[in-house]
């Protein structure tokens, strides 16, 4: 079989997959009882499961309703009606729970493109004979799937399931009652309780299992990466290489090795698709290998998030953060960004500089906790096109403050200075204490200075972004640190210390942030909540870009947002993602709007 054909069949496979999951079969034979993850191999590289198929189709149609005018099922109804000739899919349980697995047992090696998918059946006979283009089983029990002429597609019984794969897998499918998983060989009894119970329960489960990954395509992995060394390498002999190419090998060697580190530290991710009427839910699982560095990052926070901070959040923002301030974990976050620091510098982490750096990390990070109130909002036409507003619980004043005044000398010799140099990057910290006073607070002033050849493009990108530079301002107010940087920081902090001294726990909640947090049950349990505006992120983005673009930035008037909430305990982390229909339809509208700009 060519490469062409090979591949058309894969794609052919695929879109009975998509076919499967259509129309409004008139079976009214149960569901097979087996669960299909009982027939997977534990060492599937993926697996992706639809429950209650029917069902889960009429929501995702309910979530299509006023962006699409066809339905999903509509649009692939037609194609599995050709496919077995047959406009109802006769034998198949269109109630049941589908999976689709790879790679099949067999060949030299291991083949990602080797899948196949099990389709739950009332009677395999009536599977065969009912359909058209399904033909009878052969001799092995096989039976071609396709409009005469164009048999690409075989199936076989594995028992309540039709095993479908492509007809290059003949041989794969023949032996498929040898190699069909048993008891703790199958995937159903390598999951853990709740990674079971979400697969069974979730509309929609999508699994990969990293460690499959790893030994498939580590190597690989590994490679690709030496040999963009390598390049990189020879460009820097050549005298080719852009500035920040000067520690190219040793930036590579960093990315590698954060690479590695997850393949091998990974267990598996999983994903979950919960779609209704008024929005699509994504609820994301990383699960790390007991005893590893990834496990213990992952362990259950020990801080918790002051809801109450939700208050200094904003509406029309383009990014709202909520977090618990974790000293513990965050020290581990700063250790392992020192020691990527460390790597790209070619230096021990042992280096008296870099022990240096990581005190005043440490310091820092010490001197706060309690909850982390972040703001961002979008501001196109000044410079830079937004403003940020940070709200922190400050636990140690003295400790902060002796942080503060080092800050200058840590970031303007030796290592980080060093680092920007290279990139053509001239970086400056200046630090004013007491730059102003508003209603008995002292105020301190940081400027960051970032500037580059204004013909480079970094150099045009940055005078986009920044301007002059990054003018910050911070205070401490009863026991919170409040700081600011904005077009008009002053102002900005001004406002914050007014909230801080007037706004008690009784304070109301933005509208925005309070509907996003209600898109997630039990946000109020996690660690981090976020919000999200697409939309007048796209007006931030596009007004950094250096140069003129043809399509303007939309103007398009957004009140809803997407919404995030993420936690870690016992080696897992755990991301809720919520996609409003509302937020998705005033994002098609900013598109159009470009569109329409640009005619």
């Amino acid at each position: 079989m060519t490469l062409s054909n090979r591949t058309r069949n894969v794609v052919l496979l695929c879109a009975v997959w998509l076919a499967v999951l259509a129309g409004d079969a008139m079976v009214a034979a149960q569901p097979a009882a087996t669960d299909p993850l009982q027939l997977v191999p534990a060492e599937s590289l993926f697996c992706v499961r639809i429950n209650k198929l029917n069902a889960t189709m009429g929501q995702v149609d309910q979530f299509l309703t006023g962006l699409s005018p066809f339905g999903l099922s509509m649009i692939v109804q037609g194609q599995l009606a050709q496919l077995l000739g047959s406009p109802d899919p006769n034998g198949v349980v269109m109630g049941g729970d589908f999976a689709l697995f790879g790679p099949l047992p067999g060949g030299d090696s291991p083949d990602p493109t080797r899948i196949g998918i099990l389709v739950p059946i009332s009677d395999y006979q009536k599977f065969a004979k009912g359909n058209p283009n399904v033909t009878a089983p052969d001799a092995a029990g096989l039976s071609l799937i396709g409009p005469e002429g164009d048999q690409g597609l075989i199936a076989t019984n594995v028992g309540g399931y039709a095993l479908v794969s492509t007809a290059g897998n003949r041989q794969t499918l023949t032996e498929a009652k040898s190699w069909m998983p048993r008891g703790a060989t199958s995937l159903a009894q390598r999951l853990s309780a709740d990674e079971a119970k979400r697969a069974q329960t979730s509309p929609v489960w999508l699994y990969a299992n990293i460690q499959t990954v790893q030994k498939m395509f580590g190597p690989m992995i590994e490679a690709k990466m030496q040999e963009a060394k390598q390049a990189m390498d020879q460009l820097k002999n050549m005298g080719q290489a852009p500035p920040m190419a000067a520690n190219a090998g040793a930036i590579m060697d960093m990315y590698s090795g954060v690479i590695g580190t997850f393949l091998k530290e990974t267990q598996s991710a999983s994903l979950t698709l919960t779609p209704s009427a008024t929005a699509l839910r994504l609820d994301l699982a990383v699960a790390a290998l007991p005893q590893t560095n990834m496990a213990k990052a992952f362990a259950a926070d020990s801080a918790t998030m002051d809801r109450s901070f939700m208050r200094y959040l904003q509406n029309g923002a383009a990014m709202n953060i909520l977090a618990a301030v974790d000293s513990a974990a965050w020290g581990k976050f700063n250790d392992w960004g020192i020691g990527l620091l460390a790597q790209m510098a070619g230096k021990p982490t042992t280096d008296p500089e870099i022990q240096k750096i990581r005190k005043f990390a440490t310091d820092g990070t010490n001197a706060l906790g309690g909850t982390l109130a972040v703001s961002m909002s979008a501001d196109p036409k000044s410079k830079p096109p937004f403003a940020f507003r940070y709200v922190v619980g400050l636990k140690d004043p003295q400790a902060f403050s002796r942080m503060l005044d080092q800050m200058p000398s840590i970031l303007n010799s030796g290592l980080v200075s060093g680092f920007y140099q290279q990139m053509g990057i001239k970086f400056n910290v200046e630090l004013q204490r007491k730059a102003e006073t508003y209603k008995d607070v002292a105020i301190d002033s940081l400027k960051f200075s970032i500037a580059a050849d204004p013909n480079s493009p970094q150099g045009q990108m940055i005078a986009s972004m920044y301007g002059q530079g990054i003018n910050v301002r911070l205070a401490s107010v009863n026991n919170l640190l409040v700081y600011a940087f904005a077009a008009d920081s002053s102002a900005a902090i001004k406002g914050l210390i007014d909230q801080v001294k007037t706004a008690g726990s009784s304070a109301a909640v933005p509208s925005e942030v309070q509907t996003a947090s209600q898109l997630i049950p039990g946000s109020e349990k996690a660690d981090c909540l976020l919000t999200y505006n697409i939309v007048r992120l796209m007006q931030v983005g596009m007004s950094m870009v250096p140069l003129p673009i043809p399509v303007q930035a939309p103007n398009t008037k957004s009140t809803s947002n997407l919404a995030i909430a993420g936690s870690t305990a016992d080696g897992k982390l755990s991301v809720q993602i919520a996609l409003p229909k509302q937020h998705l339809q005033e994002l098609m509208g900013a598109v159009m709007q470009m569109q329409q700009r640009q005619n």
